[in-house]
């Protein structure tokens, strides 16, 4: 069972069982302390271990962080990436 807050990585890994929860990375039980929407979110994985019947079957979990996540060029940090090229996409060096 993967519980995931990469959608794009778990569809393309494909673990045996696992479920998509938007997110921030490192957070796919919800916020620190709180124990009511870690237990369903635990609850909803494991009753997906149960009933999914096809191999690599991906659910979305209904679960919302309820605040927009930033993304790493949004962050105010001492580190920030460079804005990556508008026609390549790729990061500059």
């Amino acid at each position: 069972m993967y519980v995931s807050t990469g959608r794009d990585l778990g569809a393309q890994v494909m673990p045996p069982r696992s479920v998509f929860v938007n997110f921030p990375m490192g957070n796919p039980f919800g916020r620190p302390h709180d124990v009511t929407m870690q237990r369903r979110i635990l609850m909803d994985a494991l009753e997906h271990v149960a009933r999914a019947n096809t191999p690599g079957a991906l659910v979305d979990l209904p679960y919302a962080w309820g605040e927009r996540i930033q993304t790493i060029m949004e962050l105010k940090s001492g580190w920030s990436a460079k804005p990556p090229d508008p026609l390549t996409g790729k990061q500059p060096t």
